[in-house]
Formats: C-alpha cells, structure tokens, sequence
C-alpha cells in the first residue's frame, strides 16, 4: 500500500471515529435533556397535587374523609388540575380512596399505563413525617411531552446523521486532496530516484517547500550532485589511467617487437628502456595504491616524534645536486625552534615534501630560485615551499591536488610527472590532521604551504 492511501485510510478512519463519537454524544446529550425537563414536569405536576392533598388530610382532621368530593371540585374548576386526565388516590394501606372517573389513557383500555410513554405519576402524601397516602395521576401534558420529544429526538437523530454524513464526505474529499498535496513532494523524489536507477545521475527534483519533503529534496539534490561529479572523476581517472599505461606499454610493446625481428640485440643496453618503463608503471601502481587507501582512511602510519626542522633540512640537502645541474638557487629559511618535536610518519612526510621540492625543481626555468621557509605558527609546524617558476592560473589552483591533474596540457610525461604527486601530498597531510593550501601568480611563481600540528608538549 503507497503512502499516499495509508495517509487516507488514516484520515477515513479518523473521520469515521469522530462522526460517531459526534453522532452518539450529541444524541445522549439532547435525549438526556428532553427526558431531564419531561422529568421535572411530571414532579411537578405530582407534587402539586400531593400538596393539595397533604393540605386537605391536615385541614380535614388528618382523614381522607369526603375527599372525593374535593379532588371533583378540583377537577371541575379546572384552575389547579392542569391536564391531568385522572387521579387515583390510595390510603397508607394501599386502599383505593378515590379514582377519578376521567377516560383512561388514550391506548390503555382502563389498565395502568406505562410511566415512560403516558405521562403517569406517583407521588408519596406525607403528613407531618407521616405517609398517609399514596397518588397517581396521569398528565396529558406529559403525555403530549413525550410525544413531542420522540419527534424532536427522531428529527435530531435524522439531521445529526445527515450533517455528519456530508461533513464526513466532505472531510474525506479533503483529506483525499491534502494527502495528495503533502506526498507530492515524496512523488518527485520517487521519481528521480527512478531517473537515477536508469543512468541519469543529474537528476533533480523541484520541491519549494520549506518543511521536511523540502529537506529531503535538496539532500536529494546534493546527493545526485555528488553522483554526478564522482562519476565524472570515475571517468577521467579511468581515461587517465589508460593513457598513463598506454605510453609505457607502447615503448615495451615496440621494444619488444625491434628484438623479436631481430632488428635490435636482447642485451642489457637494449633491454634498459624496456625496465625502464617497467618501473614507471610500478611506481604508478604503487601511487594510486596509496592515494586510494589514503582516501578511504586505511593508509598505514607509523608515527614518530621527529624535529621537523631537521627533517626538512636532510630532505632539501638531498636535491642539492639537482638544483646545481640546473643553476636553481635553493636557500632554507629555519626559524623553527629546535626543542619542539611534532608526531608523524616520517617516511609519508618525506614523501610530501619530496613531492613539492620535486614540482619547484622541475618547473623552476634555470637561472631561478626556490625558498624554503620553516616556522611556527601558533599551535602549528608550518612549511612553505617558494618557487619563481611561471605561476599556475586561477582557475587550474582548484583542481590542483586531483589526481592526474597537470595546469599545463601540453606537458609531456617527462616533464609533467605522473599526476599524482600533489594528490598524494593532500592526503598524506590531512591523514597527519593537518592541511596544504597553494597560492600562485602568473609570471612570478608557485608558494606551497603545509600545516601539522605540534605535540601536546609545545602547545603549552
């Protein structure tokens, strides 16, 4: 069953349970009501003539003697009976004394009428504390009462249903329109998840309610969003992976072939570019091996405490060579002080910097210069790697840690690397909760920045 018809069936059965509760209080309360007033009119009526005969039994000499006389006056005046139709009037023994010689009650045939549905009465005589008699009278008026309360009652009961039919009808046409109102919303969604189970990861869904559904819609929408871009990053790593293989496996493949035909001798000189080759694509395997473990948050650490300053220095001695071959200045500012110690991986970390020295060193044009700057800031070991190379455009810096990135398309493998190493870079930072951040201008150069925290001993 959709939502959409348990809503209904909820709000039906809602409507259901009201109108009967209306139905069934509104009826008791107007029934109780009318017999509640025929009630107090028949005590009247009954306590009207007992006191009329309370009187006569006292004024007579406590004796009902020539009683009858007085009930027929009263009868025959008029003034005081009212509608009653007929009277009985018993002593303390249950002896009739008087019964009037009035018609019965309409429908009864000289016998005892019912109390409910022909307005007879009893009412005790009681003088002085004393029962002395006992009377029943039967009232017209009453009678003509319950009639006109059957009526009333059958009339209410017909327009109580009536009124709690339509507005039960009504109800449930409106709940039949605001349940499709409210799951609208739930709809649209349904129906872009639908869109994307058949391939079309840019879906999205038009829901302007502020509420919950709204909510859910613009998760929905932020979730196809990033769909849509890890499936693009799917396909241009895949793309990238095929092309960084496609040029080693071709230099192999031709290698090959020029020592099957006999063209080249299989000896160690003409084998060299074949291992070469070799040893890119281990190099490349065991890059994205890293990045991706690293990006799941399964990289391996083995933290130590180590002075920074120091490791950054080793690290720049050992490209001294490289920056002499191509007349690159490279100067180390170490402002660090030497006591603070900081807890990481040394070996992943070397990996960082040795991947940011190695970008300064290779697009840094000879005759250029690279400056290292290491300090502290605040809680923080900070490093930032200058280089006067020919800067990298603004809108290639927010793309600058992706995998298989390269600012310059035109770069060739050799002098663009593999594509990883900044990415590689990010993650083994962040994986050390720390961050890097590039900052560059066209025509002047590149600054590297990276942050790690300190231990708990230098943050004091």
């Amino acid at each position: 069953m959709k939502v959409r018809q348990k809503l209904f069936a909820a709000m039906a059965a809602l409507v259901f349970m009201t109108s009967v509760a209306f139905f069934t209080l509104s009826h008791g309360y107007l029934s109780g009501l009318f017999r509640e007033y025929a009630q107090a009119a028949r005590e009247g009526d009954a306590e009207t003539w007992a006191t009329l005969l309370e009187n006569y039994y006292q004024y007579n000499g406590d004796s009902w003697a020539g009683v009858d006389a007085y009930i027929y006056r009263l009868f025959g005046s008029r003034s005081n009976v009212g509608q009653v139709a007929s009277l009985i009037l018993y002593d303390a023994q249950g002896e009739v004394i008087v019964q009037t010689a009035q018609s019965p009650p309409d429908g009864t045939d000289g016998q005892s009428p019912s109390h409910s549905d022909s307005g007879l009465v009893e009412a005790p005589i009681i003088v002085n504390g004393t029962k002395v008699g006992d009377l029943q009278i039967h009232d017209r008026g009453i009678e003509g009462l319950t009639k006109v309360e059957r009526t009333v009652l059958h009339s209410a009961t017909l327009a109580t249903v009536s009124g709690t039919v339509v507005t039960g009808l009504l109800a449930l046409l409106m709940g039949a329109w605001f349940t499709r109102w409210m799951t609208k919303p739930l709809q649209l969604v349904m129906q872009g998840l639908r869109r994307i189970g058949a391939g079309e990861l840019e879906a999205k869904v038009m829901v302007n309610s502020k509420d919950e559904f709204g909510e859910v819609a613009e998760a929905f929408n932020e979730m196809t969003s990033k769909l849509s871009r890890t499936e693009q990053a799917r396909r241009h790593l895949v793309a990238d992976v095929a092309h960084e293989l496609r040029m080693p496996l071709t230099v192999m493949q031709g290698q090959l072939e020029l020592i099957q035909q006999g063209l080249k001798p299989a000896d160690p000189e003409s084998l060299l570019p074949i291992q070469d080759e070799v040893f890119r694509l281990t190099r490349l395997v065991q890059d994205l091996h890293q990045l991706s473990l690293a990006e799941v948050g399964k990289l391996s650490l083995v933290k130590k405490q180590v002075y920074p300053g120091q490791l950054v220095e080793r690290i720049a001695d050992n490209f001294d060579i490289e920056f002499e071959d191509k007349n690159i200045t490279l100067q180390i500012e170490n402002h660090f002080p030497a006591d603070l110690t900081v807890t990481v991986d040394p070996d992943r970390i070397t990996q960082v910097f040795v991947n940011l020295l190695g970008n300064a060193l290779r697009y840094t044009p000879e005759g250029g210069a690279v400056r290292i700057d290491v300090e502290r800031d605040g809680n923080q070991f900070r490093t930032s790697i200058a280089d006067t190379g020919p800067g990298i455009g603004a809108d290639h810096l927010t793309h600058i840690f992706d995998r298989f990135y390269r600012a310059d398309e035109d770069r060739s493998r050799e002098t663009g690397g593999t594509g990883l190493g900044l990415a590689i870079a990010k993650e083994f930072v962040e994986a050390h909760s720390g961050r890097i951040a590039v900052d560059s201008t066209i025509g002047k150069g590149t600054v590297f920045t990276v942050w790690l925290p300190l231990d708990a001993a230098g943050t004091a």
